[in-house]
């Protein structure tokens, strides 16, 4: 009996023992909890204190500027909202961004090249006039031939007027006139004041063999038509991947805003559990502890608002970045208007490749260097030939006393000049110059071959990564929709417990921090899910021309 009572009283103190443990734990709790909570809302105040008032509603994931407008009144007014879609987007980027602009420009200085190498084609107008007096002593064979003439004087006008130029054959031909008027000391014994010589004629220059003929002729205006090409290509890529990267930054936007959204409802609802868990500790139907679980819950939600709001601002800024509008400047909102609609999309390999083999910009320049070293190996060539061209002139001679009949004279071609002959030049060293020049171009088209060789196996994989990323996006976002409905179904069990009684705030609050993650990762997967479309339009190089704003090597910009 004795040992009865000793095991009785034991037994009461280990049981006031764990009382007096589980209150202070409870107690260490409910200050640990007051404390995070008191830490938070300081956080929360003083974050708001610094960005400014709230970015809008939860209805309408409306934002209003940082800095507020004001009114002539004196009243503050939201600034404009600039909603746009995404084509409208694209082609204010197409019209302002300065890195379209930049290789727009490169591209349009090639097309110029072009023109200055359709410039050897020119013909030149030449001409010149010239006085010159000329007085000497004769040798013993002028001073015979002049009638023992001891000196001989001369002044002489000559005026010389030419047209020459190069044809396709790469002949040089030139057409002239020439009029002399002189008089000199032997007229002088003659009566003769004066005469005039006029000499109207052409010369040709024709290379036979280096430097010869329409290809190596037209070698440099076809090396600058394919330089031509290649930076239209290289305009093509530039433009699509600052597209590509607009469009990115577009969807990175709209992602913002729908967290922005889910959060903003989801601190709504945790206001409103904070407001109904207070008014049942005051009628003794709840312990206080709730609210204290409801505070805290509010304050990570409010964080979490002010995280999302900061994340619209840098992904509003980074799209204005595009189309150059400074923040400093330009106070409206933008709000995407276009979502990513879930539609699933089944690319076939074999078509997105012959897509992308019609397409790329890289792939058709790399094909249009090879164009252009073929025709630089074909110049190289026909340089190690000597030098070898037929030369030839034809000149009609008219010789009278006044210039109008001289050139009368000429033309009765009654006095007529012409020659024929071949001229030849060999360098003594074996043409070393042209001979590296030759190699060079050999070795710049054997790059060229490897370069197209890579980029079709480059093709190929970013293809196939394309394709592959779009499948896997495509049923990662499935998933979610689907992990999105049963946290729906799990909140609203969660709810109706709470509301029993059965359930306390930090689970429901838990519950719905669950479906509020789905719902972001549903919405970012979406989001991933276009730009994986986009990835496998750069892969085909099809993003302008789905735009609609393809351009071609006819129609700049």
């Amino acid at each position: 009996m004795q040992q009865e009572d000793v095991m009785k009283k034991s037994m009461t103190e280990d049981h006031r023992y764990l009382e007096i443990k589980l209150r202070n734990t409870a107690r260490i709790k409910i200050g640990l909890l007051m404390l995070a909570t008191a830490l938070i809302l300081t956080t929360s105040v003083v974050h708001e204190s610094i960005a400014g008032p709230d970015l809008g509603s939860a209805a309408t994931g409306e934002m209003r500027q940082g800095t507020d407008q004001k009114s002539p009144a004196g009243k503050t007014e939201p600034p404009e909202t600039m909603a746009i879609g995404v084509r409208d987007f694209v082609r204010l980027v197409m019209e302002k961004n300065e890195r379209i602009a930049f290789q727009n420009s490169e591209w349009a200085i090639s097309r110029e090249g072009v023109k200055g190498a359709k410039a050897i084609f020119e013909p030149a107008f030449v001409s010149s006039i010239n006085y010159q007096e000329d007085k000497r002593k004769n040798t013993i064979q002028e001073f015979v031939s002049q009638s023992s003439a001891r000196e001989f004087q001369e002044r002489s006008r000559n005026y010389q007027a030419a047209v020459e130029g190069l044809v396709p054959t790469g002949a040089r031909l030139r057409m002239g006139y020439t009029l002399k008027d002189f008089s000199n000391s032997i007229e002088d014994r003659y009566g003769v004041d004066q005469e005039s010589q006029t000499v109207f004629g052409a010369s040709i220059t024709q290379p036979l063999l280096k430097g010869g003929g329409v290809k190596a002729t037209m070698a440099g205006i076809e090396v600058a038509q394919t330089d031509a090409e290649i930076a239209f290509q290289n305009y093509r890529a530039q433009t699509m991947r600052i597209v590509s990267e607009a469009i990115a930054s577009y969807w990175d936007l709209y992602l913002a805003r729908e967290k922005y959204r889910i959060r903003k409802e989801s601190e709504e609802n945790a206001s409103e559990i904070l407001r109904e868990n207070r008014v049942r500790v005051k009628t003794g139907k709840m312990s206080e502890t709730e609210v204290l679980e409801a505070e805290a819950g509010l304050a990570l939600r409010r964080s979490l608002v002010s995280d999302a709001q900061q994340n619209i601002v840098y992904a509003k800024n980074r799209i204005r970045s595009y189309f150059s509008s400074s923040a400093a400047v330009e106070k409206a909102d933008i709000r995407p208007t276009d979502s990513p609609h879930p539609v699933e999309a089944k690319p076939d390999f074999a078509d997105s490749l012959s897509r992308a083999f019609n397409h790329r910009a890289d792939y058709l320049a790399s094909r249009k260097k090879i164009e252009r070293e073929d025709i630089r190996l074909v110049f190289a060539e026909n340089q190690r030939w000597p030098q070898l061209d037929l030369k030839g002139s034809y000149n009609m001679n008219g010789l009278t006393e006044t210039p109008r009949s001289s050139w009368n004279d000429a033309w009765d071609r009654d006095y007529e000049t012409w020659y024929l002959g071949i001229e030849l030049r060999i360098p003594l060293g074996g043409d070393r110059k042209s001979r590296s020049e030759l190699e060079a171009t050999r070795q710049r088209k054997k790059q060229a071959l490897l370069e197209l060789k890579a980029m079709e196996v480059s093709l190929a994989n970013d293809t196939d990564t394309a394709i592959k990323g779009v499948e896997n996006v495509w049923e990662q976002a499935r998933q979610y929709a689907g992990i999105v409905e049963m946290n729906r179904k799990l909140l609203e069990a969660e709810n109706v417990k709470f509301k029993a009684g059965k359930s306390n705030s930090r689970l429901l609050l838990e519950r719905e921090e669950e479906l509020n993650k789905a719902k972001e990762a549903e919405i970012d997967s979406l989001v991933r899910y276009r730009k994986s479309l986009l990835q496998l339009e750069m892969a085909e190089g099809s993003v302008l021309a789905n735009q609609g704003i393809e351009v071609s090597v006819g129609d700049p910009k």
